[in-house]
């Protein structure tokens, strides 16, 4: 059984790990929703300190 992982950029860490693909994005947006326009009007607020790849 393969598992994805959604591992960081830099760091290599593990943030997810899922069936498939679409079981880690799901699983990534449960985690952590979309974030909400805040008061400051910072509409791009990075959920995690680095961008996420997805791994086999």
């Amino acid at each position: 059984m393969k598992m994805y992982k959604a591992v960081g950029w830099h760091s290599q860490n593990e943030y997810m790990a899922g069936n498939t693909l679409a079981d880690v994005m799901r699983k990534l947006q449960k985690a952590y929703p979309a974030p909400k326009r805040t008061s400051r009007g910072h509409s791009k607020q990075h959920i995690y300190d680095e961008p996420l790849i997805i791994k086999k």
